[in-house]
């Protein structure tokens, strides 16, 4: 069961209600709350769920019909981006490894290739025991077929303690590891006994060459799920981080601690989110020096505020739950548009520094929904050799391809509230994102701060019919050009000097 708000559904516009983790998981009913609250909290139709701006923008379209659309990219520096990515854990990479070599050729292509497929380039592994989302052999094999792509950021995640190490002596169905602040067993005190345990496993993905960037010892540590999980207040968390630290520095690693994939971004009542757990991490003397990342998911409550500056924030996991849903933009939350649109947010509103997707890939034996960004067999026959690539993929594709790790995202503004501008400078030279929610195309002109004054945008359309496929080019001069954004669409441009 998940947590309510005064009796009632999680208020996050974006929150859908996570069944996932194990095969053959029992889906939970998917909940949407109102976004009347954040559209009025903030203004602005960016901030309510893509479902509800979609909505908004039918009617406010015919408003901006034959208008010209100002789009600003300025030089002021927001945020360092380390990343797109997914994770594979709960036997997801088993799957794959089943299928021929050529499914998994063309699979692995889509991930990770940034010039024909995504170009995700974050892999967020699954510790944790035999029962967990382990399975540490296949995610090891899938970490190496990231490197082939230069992928080289990787992160750890452990849903649960050994069972012998919990109150509950159980890795499902959450429980405490013993020891913690107010959990005693009888046997003892396991805090360094599950540090030492993360610390081998993270060992163990070094030397297979995939150095992990952190591990966080907790997964969505609010709820105990009859899957692989565990519990962890926040005040606990802060007492648990430097067993783990002091951990991976024994066995030589840089490996920093993460925290803590709460399953949602705000606070509510009676139920702490990662903003509980960022201020008691970050608050802690002892705790704080060893944390290097801060991380949450976005189904309680959307990525849309700011947690913290003092460390890089990534949001590490989401999804929608209903049937598998390929579609750009049907309108629902499981659309491409309606994820380019959740990318964009939190890059702007919560200043993420990274972006993942739970499952890179899933089954119909699975549970067959959409969780995943490519989905294995069909629907009728589960086994067979084949697959298929969702919008969402091609959602994280129109940022990821581009926007590359250590490019920084800069000041970006549109005259319009349905034409969404998020701007970033990397080696690639300045990438300018435009999400057309109108229900009409949309005439652009683009003005260029700290750019080339001349030279030309290359753009990269995803919509319905086209998969970040390159246009004509445009002719940049006296510091801007002029485009048109097709309605419903994605366009990424990469501006890049004359010679």
């Amino acid at each position: 069961m998940f947590p309510s708000v005064n009796g009632s559904s999680p208020t996050s516009p974006n929150a859908a209600i996570s069944g996932r983790g194990r095969r053959n998981a029992v889906k939970l009913p998917f909940a949407l709350a109102l976004t009347a609250l954040m559209i009025a909290s903030t203004g602005t139709i960016a901030s309510a769920s893509p479902r509800a701006r979609q909505a908004a923008e039918r009617t406010s379209s015919q408003s901006t019909t034959g208008l010209t659309a100002q789009v600003g990219v300025g030089s002021g520096i927001d945020q360092v981006i380390n990343g797109f990515g997914f994770a594979d854990a709960f036997g997801q990479v088993g799957n794959l490894q089943a299928m021929p070599t050529d499914v998994q050729n063309a699979v692995v292509n889509l991930l990770f290739n940034p010039t024909t497929g995504a170009g995700l380039d974050i892999v967020r592994f699954g510790l944790g025991g035999i029962g967990g989302a382990g399975d540490l052999s296949g995610q090891i094999w899938l970490g190496q077929q990231a490197l082939t792509f230069g992928v080289h950021t990787f992160y750890g995640d452990s849903w649960s303690a050994p069972a012998d190490f919990k109150t509950n002596q159980s890795e499902d169905n959450g429980g405490y590891l013993c020891g913690v602040p107010g959990e005693t067993c009888l046997d003892g005190d396991y805090q360094q006994s599950y540090a030492d345990f993360l610390a081998a496993q993270a060992k163990g993905f070094a030397e297979a060459g995939l150095p992990l960037q952190a591990v966080d010892p907790v997964n969505e540590p609010e709820i105990g799920p009859g899957y692989a999980s565990m519990l962890m207040t926040p005040a606990q968390a802060a007492e648990f981080i430097p067993y783990l630290g002091r951990a991976l520095l024994q066995q030589g690693l840089q490996t920093k601690v993460a925290c803590c994939d709460a399953e949602g971004w705000a606070n509510s009542s009676g139920f702490d989110g990662a903003q509980a757990y960022t201020q008691a991490v970050l608050g802690s003397p002892e705790a704080a020096p060893w944390v290097g990342l801060i991380t949450s998911h976005g189904y309680t409550s959307a990525p849309t505020f700011p947690l913290t500056s003092e460390r890089p924030v990534w949001e590490t996991e989401w999804s929608t739950f209903e049937s598998w849903d390929p579609s750009w933009n049907d309108g629902t939350d499981a659309s491409g548009l309606s994820w380019a649109n959740r990318i964009y947010v939190a890059l702007t509103q919560a200043n993420v520094n990274a972006f993942l997707y739970w499952w890179g890939t899933t089954t119909y034996k699975e549970n067959g929904d959409n969780e995943g960004l490519i989905i294995l067999g069909t629907s009728s026959d589960t086994t067979a050799d084949t697959y298929q690539a969702s919008g969402r993929l091609w959602a994280f594709a129109a940022f990821s391809r581009f926007v590359r790790p250590g490019a920084v995202r800069v000041n970006a503004t549109s005259s319009d509230p349905n034409l969404d501008a998020v701007a970033f400078r990397g080696h690639q030279g300045t990438v300018l994102v435009l999400i057309n929610n109108n229900t009409s195309a949309e005439q652009t002109t683009v003005q260029l701060a700290g750019a080339p004054a001349s030279g030309s945008a290359q753009p990269y359309l995803t919509d319905a019919s086209d998969d970040g496929t390159a246009q004509a080019p445009i002719s940049v001069s006296g510091g801007g050009f002029t485009a048109t954004v097709p309605a419903g669409a994605v366009v990424s441009y990469v501006i890049t000097p004359g010679s």
